[in-house]
């Protein structure tokens, strides 16, 4: 029985020399038990003091729902993208093998009738230069 009594009054006597040194230190304005390790603990904790103090928590709930529902939305919509050119990329696979496989039981294609590399060269580049030819412009059009 002693042994729970024990139990029970050591954590109380220890809250109670907590809470006097707490009040001696408040009182006198420095820390008693190892001031230089702690100094860096009090000058954080006045730091998070004076931030919880002095933050507009409205505006703050604000701003980080707003910045978080676009951010949600932002990646919603490029894994939307995502998606879409990926059955884009399927469909456009798709078409190629069936165009390709029409076409040549349409029009079977033999090597003969194509023309060669020279061919297409000649043709490519007449076309070009007769497109980029200027037509001459008669003195009536520019009055």
């Amino acid at each position: 029985m002693t042994y729970y009594i024990a139990l029970i009054l050591i954590p109380l006597a220890l809250l109670a020399l907590f809470l006097t040194l707490v009040a001696y230190e408040g009182k006198v304005g420095r820390r008693v038990l190892l001031p230089g390790r702690r100094h860096q603990l009090d000058i954080k904790v006045a730091r998070a003091t004076f931030v919880v103090q002095h933050v507009d928590w409205g505006a703050f709930a604000n701003d980080v729902l707003r910045t978080g529902t676009e951010r949600v939305l932002h990646d919603l919509a490029h894994m939307t993208l995502i998606v879409v050119r990926a059955i884009e990329r399927q469909l456009t696979t798709v078409v190629r093998s069936l165009r390709e496989r029409r076409e040549g039981l349409l029009f079977p294609v033999r090597n003969d009738d194509r023309p060669s590399r020279l061919e297409s060269a000649v043709t490519y580049l007449k076309k070009s230069v007769y497109h980029s030819r200027k037509l001459p412009v008669s003195k009536e059009e520019t009055e």
